[in-house]
C-alpha cells in the first residue's frame, strides 16, 4: 500500500499566500478604473450659488460675483455690495475631486480720471480633502459705459490675483500672480455678450511632488435677460491641468424670478454643464429682499460618482433704498410746487384783470376828453390844458400795455419753467428707476409717456427721446 506523500509546510504558506493575494487583486481591481480624485491647482469654480444654479461660471451673466468669470461685468455695479459664499463639490472643471471653498467679495462703485467704473477686492480659500490649500486674493477694476454709441456700451476689466498654494502635511508651498481679462458689450438693455481669459499667464506651481499649472480659461459668453426671465450660454476652453489633457465645456442655464407683494423676489434656476469628464446638471433657488440676498445651488454629476455639490452665497448691498418712499417725497414735492406756482399763476391773473379794468376806465376817459375837447374848441384857453391831459392819459395808457405786456411774458416764462421742472422731475424719477433695476417695459413706458406729455412744449427734452431710442434698438 503506498501512502499519499503530504505537502511541506512551506509549500503550503506560499500557496495561502498566492490565494490571498489574487483575492485581493480581484477585490481592488475596480478601484484601478474608478476615477480617483486628481490635485490641481487654481481651476474655474462657479462663482456662487446663483452661477452654479446656472451650470458653472458664466462671461455674460450680470451678477455680482462675474468678477470671478468676466472682469469686466463688475462694471455695471453702482452700489457697494458685499458678501460671502461657500462650495463644497466632488468635482471641477476639469474632473473628479474633493474640495471646499469659502470666499469673500466687496464691489466699490468709484470713479477714476473721469470714468465710472468698480473696484473689486475678492478672496478665496480652498481646501483639497485636506491634502492641499489654495489661497487666492483679488483686486479688479471694471469700466462702467467706457465707450459709448449708437450700437450699445462697450465695458473692459482686469482682474490682478495672488495665488498660494501649500501642502497641508510637509509644509512645502508655492506663490505666484495671475491676470485676468475681460470685455463686455451690452448692445441694449436686455441682452450682454461677453468674453474673458482666465489665467492669462498659466502660472505653474511645484509643491512638493506635485508639478501643475493653473489653467488658462478662455470664455465666451451671451445673456439675455427679460421681465421675468434670464437666459446664459457659456462656452469655455481650459488647457491642461492637474495631469488632464484640456477641456471644453458648454453649459447653457435658465432663471425664472417669481414676484410677491410683500415679501421680494423668488428665484428658480436651472442649468447643465457640458464637459469632458465634469458633465453635471445644475439647479438653484433664490430669494431677494430689499438689500439682502440668498441662495443656494446644487450641482449633480451625470459620469463618475453620483455626489452632489452644494453651493451658498449670501450678498448685501448698501445704499438700496424704498422706492416706494422716495415716490412719496417727491410727490409731495411737486404738489408743493404747484401749489405754490398754481397761487403766483392766479395772483398774475388778478393783477392782469385789474390792470385790464384800468385800461378799459382809461379808454373811456380818453374818449370822454377827446369829445370835451371837440366841445371846447371855442375856448382857446382851454384847449392847451385839456392836450395835456390827454398826453397824460396816453402815457399811462403805453405804460398800461407795456406793463401788461411784461406781465404776458412773465406767465409765459413761469409755464416754461414748470414744464421744465415736471420734465426733470420725470427725468429724475426715471433715472432712478433705471439705477433700481426697473425692467426695461417699465422704463420704455415711462420715456413715452414723458415724451408725449412735453411734446412740442417748446423744452428740451431730447434726454428722454435719446434713452428711449437706446432703449427701441
Amino acid at each position: 500500500m503506498f501512502r499519499r506523500k503530504e505537502p511541506k509546510p512551506q509549500s503550503r504558506r506560499m500557496a495561502e499566500a498566492r490565494r490571498s493575494l489574487l483575492v485581493c487583486l480581484c477585490a481592488s481591481a475596480p478601484l484601478f478604473f474608478a476615477p480617483v480624485p486628481a490635485l490641481a491647482v487654481f481651476e474655474d469654480l462657479p462663482a456662487g450659488a446663483r452661477q452654479a444654479g446656472f451650470g458653472g461660471q458664466a462671461a455674460a451673466l450680470e451678477d455680482p460675483l462675474s468678477l470671478y468669470g468676466n472682469p469686466a461685468l463688475s462694471g455695471s455695479v453702482r452700489k457697494f455690495e458685499t458678501g460671502a459664499h461657500f462650495l463644497s463639490s466632488k468635482r471641477t472643471t476639469q474632473g473628479p475631486a474633493d474640495l471646499a471653498a469659502y470666499g469673500v467679495w466687496a464691489l466699490i462703485p468709484r470713479m477714476a480720471y473721469g470714468k465710472m467704473g468698480t473696484l473689486s477686492i475678492a478672496g478665496l480659500y480652498r481646501d483639497d480633502g485636506g491634502v492641499l490649500t489654495e489661497k487666492t486674493i483679488s483686486f479688479g477694476w471694471g469700466t462702467w459705459q467706457l465707450r459709448r454709441s449708437g450700437a450699445g456700451v462697450f465695458d473692459l476689466g482686469a482682474n490682478l490675483k495672488i495665488l498660494s498654494a501649500a501642502a497641508s502635511q510637509g509644509g512645502d508651498s508655492a506663490s505666484g500672480a495671475a491676470l485676468d481679462l475681460g470685455a463686455a458689450f451690452r448692445p441694449d438693455g436686455n441682452h450682454t455678450l461677453g468674453f474673458s481669459i482666465l489665467n492669462l499667464n498659466n502660472p505653474s506651481f511645484n509643491i512638493g511632488a506635485l508639478k501643475d499649472k493653473a489653467p488658462m480659461v478662455i470664455r465666451l459668453g451671451v445673456s439675455e435677460r427679460r421681465e421675468d426671465y434670464t437666459l446664459s450660454l457659456d462656452v469655455a476652453k481650459r488647457t491642461a491641468s492637474s495631469g488632464q489633457k484640456g477641456n471644453i465645456s458648454v453649459n447653457p442655464g435658465v432663471e425664472h424670478a417669481w414676484r410677491t407683494q410683500r415679501a421680494g423676489l423668488l428665484f428658480s434656476r436651472a442649468g447643465v454643464n457640458l464637459a469632458e469628464r465634469a458633465s453635471a446638471l445644475s439647479a438653484g433657488l433664490g430669494w431677494k429682499h430689499l438689500a439682502s440676498e440668498l441662495s443656494y445651488g446644487l450641482s449633480v454629476p451625470l459620469t463618475g460618482a453620483i455626489v452632489p455639490a452644494h453651493s451658498l452665497t449670501l450678498a448685501l448691498r448698501f445704499g438700496d433704498r424704498d422706492i416706494e418712499s422716495e415716490y412719496e417725497r417727491l410727490i409731495k414735492q411737486e404738489i408743493k410746487y404747484r401749489k405754490d406756482l398754481v397761487e403766483a399763476l392766479d395772483e398774475s391773473a388778478r393783477r392782469e384783470n385789474l390792470l385790464k379794468t384800468e385800461m378799459a376806465s382809461m379808454k373811456a376817459e380818453i374818449d370822454s376828453l377827446t369829445a370835451k375837447l371837440k366841445d371846447t374848441q371855442e375856448q382857446k384857453a382851454s384847449v392847451s390844458n385839456e392836450k395835456e391831459r390827454l398826453a397824460a392819459v396816453v402815457r399811462r395808457q403805453a405804460s398800461a400795455e407795456a406793463e401788461l405786456a411784461a406781465l404776458a411774458e412773465k406767465r409765459k416764462a413761469d409755464k416754461l419753467a414748470q414744464l421744465r421742472y415736471d420734465f426733470s422731475v420725470d427725468w429724475q424719477a426715471y433715472l432712478k428707476l433705471k439705477g433700481g433695476g426697473a425692467p426695461p417695459d417699465v422704463l420704455k413706458s415711462n420715456l413715452q409717456r414723458m415724451l408725449t406729455q412735453f411734446q412740442d412744449s417748446g423744452i428740451d427734452i431730447s434726454q428722454a427721446t435719446m434713452e428711449l431710442q437706446g432703449l427701441v434698438r
